[in-house]
């Protein structure tokens, strides 16, 4: 399939996923309006319509979750595979990317970001390196679900991009940074206490909070440099945080930032695409160039 017909497909698939996305306004209209039309009337006739229009609208929106499943997979497959690929091995080395899947639960725990709630979902993994730096990625979203009775709540503690960095540099245990609003943070993954940490700026003390389980490795790792670094990331993405263990720096950007989708809202561009991967794919490289990790000093 050439580029014209690929372009061609993707916005016929937009539009019918935004078609799809509209039955279940429709439904709930209709679930709305039905009992005021009939309210005055009992009869077993409008009992019957009421029924009826019911009836249709939730077989119309299951008909219409089925068909949007398939439209979905469809256009995230060859929106991907036209407009992401292509982006990820003109600005990256060794790339493998698996847009249907992404981290595990499992390595989400072992970052020592968020806690893990009762719903998880992840996709868009990307490993990769740049510059001689590995590293992995992936959108991640985690809420925690609860009902009571007839009532149910959904928290969401993430949502965002999670990303895993070789760290070249100073090397501690564990010390875990987060921006003041990142909230629902995970502990140290291994069990450890994590006490928290005064820095000697008080202005990044506001900004962050700090956590290490050996106060020594806090003091070594964040020094007047690495404090300006993390303030610049803060201040570009609203939401952060770091967790420095070992030879890896695990970050997460908790801002509902996605990677490498299209918008079924706008309508097809090439150029306009490209770009947009081009834009997702350069969130990776300012963090790493921003760190600092390609040079050996702090």
């Amino acid at each position: 399939m050439g580029i014209y017909e690929t372009i061609k497909r993707l916005e016929e698939l937009r539009k019918k996923l935004r078609v799809c996305a509209g039955v279940p306004l429709a439904f709930i209209v209709i679930q709305f309006l039905a009992p005021l039309i009939f309210w005055r009337d009992d009869s077993q006739r409008a009992t019957g319509i009421m029924y009826f229009l019911v009836l249709v609208t939730v077989v119309l929106g299951v008909g219409a979750f089925i068909r949007m499943s398939a439209y979905s997979k469809e256009y995230k497959s060859l929106y991907k595979s036209t407009f992401v690929t292509g982006i990820l091995g003109e600005l990256f080395d060794d790339v493998f990317y698996d847009w249907e899947h992404g981290f595990t639960t499992e390595a989400v725990r072992e970052f020592g970001l968020v806690k893990l709630g009762n719903r998880f979902h992840t996709e868009d993994y990307l490993s990769a390196s740049y510059k001689g730096i590995h590293f992995t990625q992936a959108d991640v979203r985690i809420q925690y679900h609860s009902s009571s009775g007839k009532s149910s709540h959904t928290t969401t503690y993430f949502s965002g991009r999670m990303f895993v960095f070789d760290n070249p540099l100073k090397k501690v245990f564990s010390v875990q940074v987060f921006s003041d609003n990142f909230r629902y943070r995970a502990g140290n993954p291994n069990g450890f206490k994590m006490n928290k940490i005064e820095l000697e700026s008080v202005a990044f003390n506001k900004a962050f909070d700090v956590k290490a389980v050996q106060d020594i490795d806090a003091f070594y790792m964040l020094t007047p440099q690495m404090i300006e670094r993390l303030t610049m990331i803060r201040n570009q993405y609203g939401n952060l945080g770091v967790h420095f263990s070992g030879d890896k720096i695990f970050v997460g950007i908790n801002c509902g930032l996605k990677a490498f989708d299209g918008s079924i809202t706008r309508k097809i561009d090439y150029n306009t695409e490209r770009e947009q991967a081009r834009q997702d794919s350069l969130v990776i490289i300012n963090l790493i160039e921003t760190l600092k990790l390609m040079s050996e000093q702090m």
